[in-house]
């Protein structure tokens, strides 16, 4: 048996301050924002939210950082308007810098971090048997299971995936099981309750590796 176990993730709950409070400023140039990392080991989408002052959304902001599996990677979003959010479509474990198109003068900008979040791609060997896996929730947590068949040692900008229903609906102090023939599995996190946990435990059959 090859067991590998995967958390327990507590996952954070949505902070538009995660990564900066209200108070990032720039000149134009990238600027390295307060707080480097996630608090919870996952990668999330990333939030720019804009304070009552004045709109930012004239100003496109380039995010540069690191994926869930260490892969580097940038996302140009544009600006807040007043009192707003903008959200990301990348998912971010690590913000290195963030750069603006346009001199920011007196305004700021506070960055965070949404809910939904993904956990590393776990690699699963080439064996003749499925890999049995079992993922635990306690407190609520709406969380989706993919597998891929994609080569989950290179960085693909886009890769195929497909859920694994027999995790479907399984969100609060429960576990569930599975059995996945693929080259790695992915969590993804939709929505979780304050202090939650997920963990992961995967045991693949080491005979008939390719």
């Amino acid at each position: 048996m090859r067991p590998m176990s995967l958390g327990p993730f507590t996952p954070a709950v949505a902070s538009t301050t995660a990564f900066n409070a209200q108070g990032f400023t720039s000149t134009g140039a990238a600027t390295a924002t307060t707080t480097t990392s996630t608090s919870d080991g996952l990668a999330h989408f990333v939030t720019l939210t804009s304070p009552v002052q004045a709109t930012l959304a004239g100003i496109n902001f380039t995010i540069v950082g690191i994926d869930p599996d260490g892969h580097s990677i940038s996302e140009t979003i544009a600006g807040p308007a007043s009192a707003a959010t903008v959200t990301s479509t990348k998912f971010f474990k690590t913000i290195s810098t963030i750069q603006p198109s346009a001199t920011m003068g007196v305004l700021t900008l506070a960055v965070g971090i949404a809910v939904t979040a993904i956990a590393q791609t776990i690699a699963l060997t080439s064996s003749a048997a499925a890999a049995g896996m079992t993922v635990a929730v306690t407190g609520t947590i709406n969380y989706t299971m993919y597998e891929t068949f994609a080569n989950v040692y290179e960085h693909e900008a886009t890769s195929v995936s497909t859920q694994i229903t027999a995790l479907a609906s399984k969100t609060a102090n429960t576990s569930g099981n599975a059995s996945v023939s693929a080259t790695g599995v992915i969590l993804l996190i939709n929505s979780v309750s304050t202090g939650a946990t997920i963990t992961i435990w995967l045991n693949q059959n080491s005979s008939g590796l390719a």
